[in-house]
């Protein structure tokens, strides 16, 4: 599915950045926000680990960019990893930052590999990146119906797996929910995700633009946060995980390269030599 709403070629060369001048300049000399790209050989870099032990390892190959990556594999006796036994998971965190509250627009790029046999639990509830809502929806009574407010899955309908990334926000008694759905799933492929979001519950503020593997698949406008009851406004912070409903099989997710920062620029790979498959 791909959604492309109609402006401007100006519009759209100053969403991408390629528009020149001092806005230029300014976005080419821009700092990211983090990096997580496991140079350090390590898990230093990430600021919270949940999960087994097991699960974590760093990785010389394959690796996209660098010197290190890292995988999360996950298997029956991930149970609970992530709180509820009904799923097996393991996880690195990032604290709430202001690039994860209203108004804000961060610009995030990684790329994730899929080990062979990896095997998706039927449906959607096969995740590996969230852009999770902050723990404020507890203080109202039920039903809750507030869930990550973006985030990629891999897909497992009627047997065949595709790259999916989701799309809650608005109301969060009544929130909207939109799948978009990428590319089947490749074993062994380095798939390289950039995206584009502005944080608001508001449709028309709030916006999302999703590239893979340097293809626009999505940009649009649309709620990104939940606006609660209390008319406050919730945020989001970062995780990269291995996340699925509990099963028997031992599965392997690849991840390198993670950068979050204010423009495109700050969030583009070194130039240095890179290899798309693994072996």
């Amino acid at each position: 599915m791909i959604r492309l709403p109609l402006i401007s070629a100006i519009g759209l060369l100053c969403v991408l950045g390629l528009v020149g001048g001092a806005a230029g300049k300014r976005g080419a000399a821009a700092r990211p926000y983090f990096v997580g790209d496991f140079d350090t050989c390590d898990f230093s870099q990430w600021q919270d680990m949940q999960g087994p032990g097991e699960s974590f390892k760093v990785i010389r190959r394959p690796r996209t960019e660098g010197r290190c990556a890292a995988s999360l594999t996950i298997g029956p006796w991930a149970a609970g990893g992530l709180g509820s036994l009904a799923a097996d998971g393991a996880a690195l965190r990032l604290k709430a930052a202001p690039y994860g509250e209203p108004g804000s627009t961060v610009w995030q790029h990684f790329s994730v590999q899929f080990a062979p046999r990896f095997q998706a639990v039927p449906g959607n509830w096969n995740l590996f990146i969230e852009w999770h809502n902050d723990p404020g929806w507890k203080k109202f009574p039920p039903p809750y119906l507030e869930y990550a407010n973006l985030c990629f899955a891999v897909r497992n309908i009627y047997g065949v797996n595709r790259i999916g990334m989701r799309i809650m926000g608005g109301q969060s008694t009544a929130p909207s929910t939109i799948w978009i759905n990428g590319p089947r799933l490749e074993e062994r492929h380095w798939y390289d995700f950039l995206i584009r979001t502005h944080w608001s519950p508001d449709p028309k503020s709030g916006m999302v633009q999703w590239w893979l593997d340097h293809k626009l698949l999505y940009s649009s406008h649309v709620p990104t946060l939940y606006a609660r009851s209390d008319r406050s406004v919730s945020s989001v912070y970062f995780v990269a995980d291995h996340y699925r409903r509990h099963a028997s099989s031992t599965t392997t997710i690849r991840f390198d390269g993670f950068r979050l920062g204010p423009t495109r620029s700050s969030v583009q790979y070194p130039s240095r030599s890179r290899s798309r498959k693994g072996k």
